[in-house]
């Protein structure tokens, strides 16, 4: 991983730019909602703010975590689909922002996540890789002070 410094140069309000676009949520299909909620919920602490019926099957929450004042995550499952998901070779992960990498892990651990790569050093960073229960991988990213 390296990084590049931002450029001084202020972007230029072109295209969807010139709106203020932000991103709010991404978006993951789950086979079992419970199992999801259990990890989103009871081991990362993120809060449910709602959840919307799309069709008779398609069903969505929308999950924040409680201090947030950025995006969150949407959990969609289908109650209907018999067939497994597939992630994908495109998807990469999304990253979280955390104080503490070491006690992140530490509780993620203890919560049996499976680790896709250690507490890694970059420059100015620390990372570390793990998956949800559908396989989804997240990023955890500490700065250094």
């Amino acid at each position: 991983m390296s990084t590049t410094p931002a450029t001084d140069t202020p972007a230029k309000s072109t295209g969807l730019n010139a709106l203020k676009p932000r991103i709010l949520h991404v978006a993951y299909h789950v086979k079992d909602i419970d199992r999801a909620l259990s990890f989103y919920v009871g081991v990362l602490g993120m809060q449910e703010q709602m959840r919307l019926d799309l069709s008779k099957t398609l069903h969505e929450v929308v999950l924040q975590f409680p201090d947030s004042k950025g995006g969150g995550v949407i959990l969609m499952w289908d109650t209907a689909r018999e067939k497994p998901l597939a992630l994908g070779d495109g998807y990469s992960r999304f990253v979280l922002m955390v104080s503490d990498l070491d006690a992140s892990m530490k509780l993620l651990n203890e919560h049996q996540t499976p680790v896709v790569t250690q507490p890694t050093e970059a420059g100015p960073l620390r990372y570390a890789m793990v998956k949800d229960p559908d396989g989804y991988v997240i990023e955890l990213l500490q700065l250094k002070r």
